[in-house]
């Protein structure tokens, strides 16, 4: 018979044995021996603890939370059990009961930083993110330089949306632990959400440099890039994470939106919906098919697949701005106009002056008012003609507007203290409001569209001299015309390019201007056309002098672009040639050849997404009816 003292000594030499296999990380041969000794000696607090840390670091949490738990009744103020049992128990997929453990472990050890970044941790898991926070702050007081504590906070107020708040955090984090691809994403993320998605590629770029096979980081960059419009970059970087993920949704998503960029749309549509096939509960699949289906025309599916996205997620903001863009295209503006309040969360980096005061949709008569523009110049220009109607009984109020439309703007409404966007703007003011948003209290419906013989005025005095100059004296029919767009990734789909004008500009008694901004004069000598370019105009700068180039026109000629703003807002005739497809804008509606916003304009629209031939003869065909002076 074996002595008590011989087994002892006997166990003790096993265990010692397993141990080392445990630290030389032989962990599943350790894990083999702490079973066998395991059931000789059941009650053995450290060789529980010892066999459940195997389980865990196995990724077996839910054989180790029993051993673990034996170890703890055994012995319960062994610290690292604790610990254990609290990772097992999140294995498990049990995070709620997990966390009373990393409670208890960060009350042991209150000055151990990991344990707290445990405890957090283990908050967010359970959805508690204020706690989560509250802990992360007070690790840092604590230990100011803790790099993970920065990294977990700003991770915190991304989920959130305080984005403003977690990029500054994230930018301590990254000082503080440079090889930290978890902060680096989170700060790509924050700057991404602000708006500022040219700073976001380098965050993103150094994730993925810390951590190459990460398909999140991957889809994050791709994601940036193609909002950048930089698809032929975006691709590769896509593909080259598929290879190792091939049915990672968010990677497929961000391809599919490529192909919708491409106005492959049958593409795009193919590639989302395999997405929803494979990962019925991936939101953003169904947000990004429902713009594919948007731009194809088929807006009741557009905003059954933003339904479907909202379901999944209510708080989506893009969703709800995309609806209101299928409703507004559609015409039910009374439906669109709430919702399109979301653009200001959805797309970051709109300016918001409310000062978390917004305007209460009521009129503004006695009331002084701080009114914004949005977006492009196109859309201050545009929304500008609600300013005559919502201001009539209002105090003296104040436009901020983009500082190239300020002194046009200042002429066009002196009722109005106009200031550029940036400056500062003293005052109190009785309500503040974006200029849109008087949209669903000014036009809930087609009808409700005044006519209107311009709104923003030009200075008469440089228009008569510039409509002298481009005449000389000659009689002929001023016509200004422009063929580009520089809107980001639809302005391909909407320009129509001047080697394609022939037919137009062959048209006699007519002096063609170039309204054109940009590199006109290039385009103009390969097409080889005969066009006035005024190199004292500088459409880039200040557009006063640019409303007086196109008031002195007899009618303007151009693709969907800022030109065709001014010269609607100048009441001056305009045809309009309108793309279908990834181009076309919502305030074109659909199908109808007048404008609600422009009653001078006139639209010639595509009937085949990408082909300007027809649009083009008809306006050749329209041009050459027209009375000249």
């Amino acid at each position: 018979m074996i002595s008590s003292t011989a087994q002892t000594a006997r166990f003790a030499e096993a265990l010692a044995a397993a141990v080392n296999l445990h630290k030389a990380g032989r962990i599943a041969e350790a894990l083999a021996q702490y079973e066998t000794l395991a059931r000789e000696q059941p009650k053995e607090p450290q060789l529980l603890y010892l066999l459940g840390t195997a389980y865990v670091q196995l990724g077996r949490g839910r054989e180790a939370v029993a051993p673990l738990e034996r170890s703890l009744a055994l012995r319960a103020d062994f610290g690292p059990a604790v610990e254990a049992l609290a990772s097992a128990l999140t294995q498990a997929g049990k995070p709620a009961e997990a966390l009373p453990y990393f409670r208890r472990a960060a009350v042991a050890a209150p000055h151990a930083p990991d344990a707290a970044d445990r405890l957090a941790s283990a908050y967010m898991m359970c959805g508690q993110f204020a706690e989560a926070e509250s802990v992360v702050r007070a690790t840092l007081a604590r230990h100011p330089k803790h790099a993970p504590a920065y990294t977990g906070l700003g991770m915190i107020l991304g989920i959130g949306e305080r984005y403003a708040e977690a990029e500054q955090v994230l930018v301590a984090a990254v000082g503080h632990a440079p090889q930290s691809a978890d902060a680096w994403r989170w700060l790509g993320v924050a700057r991404h959400k602000l708006g500022r998605i040219a700073e976001a590629v380098p965050a993103y770029t150094q994730a993925l440099a810390l951590k190459p096979a990460n398909a999140l980081i991957a889809a994050h960059l791709g994601e940036a890039l193609v909002d950048l419009n930089r698809l032929e970059e975006a691709e590769p970087v896509l593909r080259g994470a598929l290879a190792q993920t091939p049915d990672d949704p968010g990677l497929l998503t961000a391809l599919g939106r490529i192909h919708e960029l491409r106005g492959e749309l049958d593409q795009a549509i193919a590639v989302q919906s395999r997405i929803i096939a494979l990962n019925p509960s991936f939101e953003a699949a169904y947000l990004n098919r429902g713009s594919a289906r948007r731009f194809a025309g088929d807006y009741d599916g557009a905003l059954a697949d933003y339904d479907a996205a909202l379901a999944l997620k209510p708080t989506m903001a893009q969703a709800v701005a995309n609806r209101a863009l299928t409703l507004l295209i559609m015409g039910r503006l009374a439906e669109a106009w709430p919702l399109y309040r979301a653009r200001i969360k959805a797309l970051g980096g709109a300016p918001d002056l409310s000062g978390d005061r917004p305007w209460d949709g009521t009129p503004l008569a006695g009331k002084r008012a701080l009114i914004w523009g949005e977006y492009g110049l196109g859309d201050e220009i545009m929304f500008a003609s609600l300013l005559p109607e919502l201001t009539r009984d209002a105090a003296r109020s104040t436009l901020v507007c983009a500082p190239r439309l300020a002194t046009l703007f200042q002429r066009s409404f002196p009722n109005l203290d106009v200031a550029p966007l940036g400056a500062d703007v003293a005052g109190d003011f009785d309500a503040r409001l974006p200029l849109i948003d008087a949209a669903a209290l000014l036009r809930p419906r087609l009808a409700d569209f005044p006519a209107h013989e311009g709104y923003v005025k030009a200075d008469p005095a440089r228009t008569a001299r510039l409509r002298e100059r481009y005449q000389a004296g000659t009689g002929n029919l001023l016509v200004g015309v422009s063929w580009r767009s520089a809107s980001g990734a639809t302005g391909r789909f909407k320009s129509a390019g001047l080697e394609q004008w022939c037919e137009i500009l062959g048209v006699p008694g007519i002096t063609f201007v170039s309204l054109q901004y940009g590199d006109a004069a290039g385009d103009i000598a390969r097409a080889g056309a005969n066009i006035v370019v005024d190199p004292a105009i500088d459409s880039s700068g200040d557009l006063d002098p640019f409303a007086a180039q196109v008031a002195a026109m007899d009618l303007v000629i151009s693709v969907s672009n800022t030109t065709v703003h001014m010269a609607g807002a100048l009441a001056k005739p305009v045809w309009v040639l309108t793309p279908t497809g990834p181009g076309a804008h919502w305030y074109w509606f659909r199908e109808r050849a007048d404008s609600p916003w422009y009653p001078s304009a006139k639209l010639f629209r595509q009937s085949t997404p990408g082909s300007w031939a027809e649009p083009l003869a008809a306006v050749a065909a329209a041009l050459r009816n027209v009375p000249r002076p």
